[in-house]
């Protein structure tokens, strides 16, 4: 990792000082005299720490400090404080300062305290590049992209789900990819597999052939509620006669409902699948723009068109959404946006009010984007006080926990 430190302090002779100290240690300095400054520079995987005034006439350190976090959480920010200000220092370590220091500090000690803080930033660096190779080569990732909580358990389910052999009731609403998942379970499951889909909305036989054969086999079952009594006495033979054959059933009603229908009820209790419950767009919104930038690349390879670039406006309109219709809909949403249709104009029967009220929220919910959901900062950025913020989040049902 190259060493970089950016130096935010607004005394010149102190800034100046610091810089040649850590110049004669071979540090690369980006120096700047505030947080507005410093802003051009402070990015997220930024290979190096920050070094921070605590005392500053604009924006402070904590000013500072929330805005580091805000932009990579794992980017150490060391404090330089007075001796007077040791008890503000101390306050900025519980919000998560990684170390402070007094003015004036002795040059040993300067060092010391830098270079924890490199290797602590390498071990992190580190940790991300070994997670980003993983996830390159790891299907449930590939597949369902997403940092939310909802996302990460979905892919460590399909990681343990797919290692195991027993059967899978995948359910799930309209468009959130229930055959995606089956394929996915194929896919981390027993290499020699092979992958066959059976849907009862048509008229095929393909049952019946895999009735034959002794060939260790994942089969992706759809439309299981229009399946006749045939078709269920041909499955019962099938996994009886075939111990190699595991069921991977896609169905928008969860267990507790398709077992309602009694014939259904039957077959499943012989089946006995694991339940997997494929999360809707509305419980994964902290990943829509990862989800928007993945539908609009499957679209760009489609249509043979290059990728655009995707202006704020467009991620903040998203993030407001309810997609009810899930990834079709956004997928509708992206194609529209990759052919150049007019996403933004109001709709015919919209007032000027109904028109503000998209509007507001669509603010509300970029800011929390931005801020990784943190309330607090999301609030300050837009100069509210906090009970108007909140009073505004409840009245467009909007949560921050949502956005981190």
């Amino acid at each position: 990792m190259i060493k970089q430190v950016i130096l935010i302090e607004d005394d010149d002779a102190m800034r100046l000082s610091l810089t040649q100290t850590l110049d004669l240690e071979e540090i690369t300095v980006i120096a700047a005299n505030s947080l507005m400054q410093a802003k051009r520079n402070i990015r997220a995987n930024f290979p190096g720490v920050i070094i921070s005034d605590i005392r500053m006439p604009t924006n402070d350190g904590f000013d500072v400090l929330a805005y580091v976090k805000s932009v990579d959480n794992e980017l150490p920010t060391i404090m330089l404080t007075g001796e007077a200000d040791v008890p503000m220092a101390l306050q900025a370590i519980k919000s998560g300062a990684y170390d402070f220091l007094e003015k004036p500090c002795p040059r040993d000690k300067l060092m010391d305290t830098i270079h924890r803080a490199f290797e602590y930033r390498n071990i992190i660096l580190q940790k991300r590049k070994l997670e980003r190779e993983i996830q390159r080569n790891d299907p449930a990732v590939l597949n369902f992209p997403g940092q939310s909580k909802p996302s990460k358990n979905l892919q460590n389910l399909l990681r343990k789900l797919g290692s195991i052999s027993s059967h899978v009731l995948i359910s799930g609403e309209e468009g959130v990819r229930k055959k995606l998942a089956a394929f996915t379970l194929h896919t981390l499951g027993r290499e020699s597999a092979i992958f066959r889909t059976h849907n009862f909305a048509s008229s095929s036989n393909s049952l019946n052939e895999i009735l034959q054969t002794k060939d260790i086999i994942n089969l992706s079952i759809q439309s299981l509620h229009l399946a006749t009594v045939r078709d269920h006495e041909i499955l019962k033979n099938i996994l009886i006669n075939n111990q190699n054959i595991r069921i991977l059933i896609s169905s928008r009603l969860p267990f507790s409902k398709l077992i309602e229908d009694v014939k259904i009820k039957k077959l499943i209790e012989i089946i006995d699948p694991i339940e997997l419950s494929i999360p809707n767009l509305r419980s994964r919104r902290k990943d829509l723009p990862m989800l928007f930038e993945q539908v609009l690349r499957e679209e760009v390879r489609h249509l043979n068109l290059d990728m655009p670039n995707i202006p704020q406006t467009i991620y903040a309109e998203i993030m407001s959404k309810s997609w009810t219709g899930n990834i079709p809909q956004l997928r509708k949403f992206a194609r529209k946006f990759l052919l150049n249709i007019d996403l933004s104009y109001p709709k015919e029967d919209e007032t000027l009010a109904d028109q503000l009220y998209n509007f507001e929220a669509l603010v509300l919910c970029e800011t929390l984007r931005k801020t990784n959901g943190k309330a607090t900062l999301a609030s300050t950025k837009l100069g509210l006080p906090r009970k108007t913020f909140y009073d505004r989040l409840a009245r467009y049902n909007i949560k921050p926990k949502d956005f981190r």
